[in-house]
């Protein structure tokens, strides 16, 4: 999928015509007008029928008799359809028009082992294909190619899978020298990697200037910087804190990624799950106020993606085991607020599974088009009308 010298050259006189690169100029300081987006991995797979509930679906209750929310706690955001009670700033959001929930995400031909399908999610791929890098590094080098950032993307988690392949500008949390709390193991089937130095791209610290330069500049906006925030709670609380103080000292670096772990709930799910859900609403929380006292705000998303979802009905251990389809959330100022795609049919479940309805890299090639303004992608072909802002 590699984009023509022709096409990227069209691509790129349509950005400069457009004013695209505008909003990139020499971006000394935080720049409320470059587009940035947080990405939120639900490590492990959350149970998307807990999170955003069908409360009206008897068949949800008769699926789930023992970890079903009971209705009296939805937050019901809508005539049928409402918030798990632990998302009360996410419930907020909905209606003040900030929230979009995109419906039954998922691709063709399912993997179900967290290992295979969370490296399919973050280079694009399904259960026929692959690619070798991450599914933002090819627009990322197209769009800020020449433009003048500290760096093109950062991680703070020890999985940097979603930059893989990236070269210049492509960094990890020891770039900031920042060490990420140790992941959590997904089952028995994903590797816990020891290198927390993992997202530097191996031997990239040292063999390679242009990144070391970058590192030195991230380092002194940091030491030189003022205002450090601290909200949330546990290890996202403290990533996405991170994030906000490296934007509030003026570093300019369009994808943040981090993470919060762990949602293979197959055990005792209820307790886990509400907590993960509290620690993902008030980080979130905390993050959209820190953005809007920098001023970065009314350009910023923050956008949620994992491996898969979980099954439609509880298993026998007051839990739930890997499924297919799966809710994701945007939050921003100018996203299509609501529910997009239809509600979970659970009266036509395929082997205890919601099936998919919207192929996930859809919501990348919205992302990519209508948040950067990038009009030629790797995903171009994945264009779901379900996307379409209303006229």
């Amino acid at each position: 999928m590699t984009i023509s010298d022709l096409t990227r050259r069209q691509a790129l006189s349509f950005m400069a015509a457009t004013g695209f690169f505008a909003s990139w100029p020499s971006l000394a300081r935080a720049n409320s007008t470059a587009p940035m987006l947080i990405l939120i991995e639900l490590q492990g797979a959350n149970d998307g029928l807990n999170t955003f509930i069908p409360y009206t679906d008897r068949n949800y209750y008769n699926l789930r008799p023992q970890i079903a929310i009971k209705r009296d706690d939805v937050l019901t955001v809508a005539p049928d359809m409402g918030f798990h009670f632990s998302l009360q700033n996410l419930a907020r959001f909905y209606e003040s028009g900030h929230c979009q929930i995109v419906q039954n995400l998922g691709y063709p031909n399912p993997v179900l082992s967290h290992f295979r399908s969370i490296e399919l999610w973050e280079k694009g791929g399904d259960g026929n294909r692959n690619f070798k890098s991450g599914w933002m590094v090819e627009p990322l080098n197209q769009l800020f190619n020449n433009a003048d950032v500290d760096a093109r993307a950062l991680h703070l988690d020890e999985a940097g899978g979603v930059f893989k392949g990236g070269l210049d500008g492509f960094l990890g949390p020891s770039a900031i020298g920042y060490t990420p709390m140790k992941a959590e193991a997904r089952d028995s089937t994903v590797p816990v990697p020891d290198n927390t130095d993992i997202g530097l791209l191996g031997e990239l610290l040292t063999t390679r200037q242009s990144n070391l330069e970058k590192i030195r500049t991230i380092q002194d906006k940091l030491d030189g910087s003022r205002r450090h925030f601290k909200f949330g709670r546990g290890s996202l609380g403290a990533q996405l804190s991170e994030v906000c103080s490296m934007i509030s000292a003026g570093l300019t670096i369009p994808v943040y990624k981090v993470s919060i772990g762990s949602f293979d709930t197959h055990i005792n799910q209820s307790n886990t799950h509400r907590d993960l859900l509290r620690e993902l609403d008030e980080g979130i929380a905390g993050t959209v106020k820190a953005l809007k006292d920098i001023g970065v705000w009314p350009n910023s998303l923050i956008m949620t993606y994992s491996e898969f979802g979980r099954r439609a009905g509880e298993n026998g251990s007051r839990g739930t085991d890997h499924g297919m389809a799966a809710p994701h959330l945007l939050i921003g100022e100018k996203v299509n607020p609501g529910f997009t795609g239809h509600n979970p049919k659970l009266g036509q479940l395929h082997n205890n599974n919601l099936v998919y309805s919207i192929d996930y890299r859809g919501l990348y090639a919205h992302v990519l088009e209508h948040h950067f303004g990038l009009i030629d992608h790797p995903f171009i072909s994945y264009r779901d009308p379900v996307f379409t802002p209303p006229a």
